[in-house]
């Protein structure tokens, strides 16, 4: 089977390790991940599309973008999103953006966030993680409370243990994550 290259272009390190853990447990093909990181929403925005043309010099297939939502408006960041790709390099692309941000992905497994962080009273399960207005503050609250104070959260760190841990079928309850699944089911699979 032929590797399929991935073109990741991500807010920061923390959020390729999350999308890559996440495409590991959708992928049944062999695939390499080439990322730039913006270190913010803004740089994201301003230099996709050249970082795009770049990726796909770089022999990648697929592109992959992801920025979180924060407090803008949805329409807004996925114009200028789409405004900075045009015209994209890529056939096969998504933007994808995460509401509020990538840790109301991770809220949606409160068994991962439990299992991964070793807690000692078992997390409880969020109804509506995009809801929740600053997630990574509420699951640093929330880890840092169901350790009994003995664990202080750092989405550089802990992201990445939680997203390994983590079901599909319990980040599919968060509407924004569905897209990415889907996109990755019909190349990677």
């Amino acid at each position: 089977m032929k590797l399929i290259r991935v073109g990741l272009i991500v807010e920061d390190q923390s959020d390729y390790e999350v999308i890559h853990s996440i495409l590991d447990k959708i992928a049944a093909r062999p695939f390499a991940v080439t990322r730039y990181l913006g270190h913010g929403c803004g740089k994201v925005i301003a230099k996709c599309g050249a970082w795009a043309r770049q990726l796909r010099d770089q022999g990648c297939t697929l592109l992959i973008v992801v920025c979180d939502l924060d407090t803008r408006h949805l329409t807004e960041l996925k114009g200028q999103l789409e405004t900075s790709l045009t015209p994209c390099p890529f056939q096969l692309h998504i933007i994808v953006i995460p509401v509020r941000e990538i840790e109301a992905w991770l809220l949606a497994d409160h068994q991962a966030i439990t299992q991964a962080m070793k807690l000692r009273k078992a997390a409880k399960k969020q109804a509506n993680p995009e809801a929740i207005m600053r997630p990574k503050e509420h699951l640093g609250r929330l880890i840092f409370e169901r350790s009994e104070k003995r664990t202080q959260y750092l989405n550089t760190v802990h992201n990445k243990q939680i997203a390994a841990a983590a079901r599909i079928t319990q980040l599919r309850r968060c509407q924004s994550f569905r897209p990415l699944h889907q996109f990755a089911e019909q190349n990677l699979t």
